[in-house]
C-alpha cells in the first residue's frame, strides 16, 4: 500500500494530518476543508479522490477530538443522537452525490463553502436558544443530514454548519457545541467512508498516514481550544479559509482558461 508512494509524498501526509487534527480539535471540524486542497495541490490527488480520501482520514482525527472535548464533559449527547439520526444518511447520499456533480461544480461548491465558513466563524455567535423540544429534535435531524452530504460530497466533517446550529437549537456553548459536533462526525465519517470503499474512491494509504499523523495533532488542538482567545483564532482561522478557497477558485479559472 505504501510501496506506490514517494517518500515525499508520505511526510507531506504527515504535515497534513498534523495541520489538519489541530485545526479540528480546536474548532470542533472534521479538517476536511484543509485536507482536501492540500491533497489536491500539494499531494497530487484528483479533486474526487481528495475528497473521499479526506473523509477517511477524518474519521480517527474526529475520535480522538471527541475523546478530548467528553473528557472535559463538553459534549451533549442528546444533541449527538439526534445530529447521528440525519447526518449517517445524509453521507451516503452525499457519496451517491460524489460521483454524479462535474468536477468544476465540485471545486466551486468547495470554494463556496470555505468562503461561507469564513464569514460565519467572523459572525461570532453567542449562545442563545430559540428552539426546544420537539422542534429543536427535528431541526437537528435536518441539520445533521445536510451536514452527511457534505461529508460524503465534499470530503468535511460537517462541523461548519453543526456547530452554530447546536448554539441556535440548544443554547450550548462554543466549546460543548465543537465537542458534540465532532462526536457526530465519527458516525458520519463512518457511514461516508464505507460508502467510498465500496465505490473504491479512497487512496488508503493517505487516508491512514494523515488519519493517524492528526490523532495527537487533535488532542493538542482541543487544548489550545481552551485556552487560546476565541475571537482572535476565529479571525486567524478565517483568514485561513478565505485564501484556500482563493486558491480553489484561481484552479478552476487556470482550467477553463486551459480548455
Amino acid at each position: 500500500m505504501f510501496s506506490e508512494i514517494s517518500r515525499n509524498q508520505v511526510q507531506q501526509s504527515l504535515v497534513v494530518g498534523i495541520l489538519a487534527g489541530i485545526l479540528a480539535g480546536m474548532f470542533g471540524v472534521g479538517g476536511g476543508f484543509l485536507m482536501v486542497p492540500l491533497y489536491v495541490l500539494w499531494v497530487g490527488l484528483d479533486q474526487r479522490r481528495s475528497h473521499a480520501t479526506s473523509l477517511a482520514a477524518v474519521l480517527p482525527i474526529a475520535v480522538a477530538g471527541a475523546i478530548g472535548y467528553s473528557a472535559s464533559d463538553y459534549v451533549d449527547w442528546n444533541a449527538t443522537a439526534a445530529l447521528l439520526a440525519g447526518s449517517v444518511f445524509g453521507a451516503i447520499y452525499g457519496v451517491k452525490l460524489l460521483g454524479q456533480v462535474s468536477l468544476k461544480l465540485l471545486q466551486l461548491g468547495f470554494a463556496a463553502l470555505l468562503y461561507l465558513s469564513a464569514l460565519r466563524l467572523i459572525w461570532s455567535s453567542t449562545p442563545h436558544q430559540l428552539l426546544s423540544g420537539t422542534a429543536a429534535i427535528i431541526f437537528l435531524v435536518i441539520i445533521g443530514f445536510f451536514a452527511g452530504v457534505m461529508s460524503g460530497l465534499f470530503g468535511v466533517g460537517g462541523g461548519i454548519i453543526m456547530v452554530p446550529a447546536l448554539i441556535i437549537a440548544s443554547g450550548t456553548d462554543s466549546l460543548t457545541a465543537r465537542g458534540t459536533s465532532l462526536a457526530v462526525i465519527v458516525g458520519s465519517s463512518i457511514s461516508g467512508t464505507l460508502a467510498n470503499l465500496r465505490k473504491g474512491n479512497i487512496d488508503k494509504a493517505f487516508a491512514l498516514l494523515t488519519g493517524l499523523a492528526g490523532v495527537p495533532a487533535t488532542f493538542l488542538g482541543v487544548y489550545f481550544s481552551q485556552q487560546l482567545p476565541q475571537r482572535i483564532a476565529l479571525i486567524l482561522f478565517s483568514v485561513i479559509l478565505i485564501a484556500i478557497a482563493t486558491q480553489q477558485v484561481r484552479k478552476v479559472q487556470l482550467g477553463s482558461a486551459v480548455h
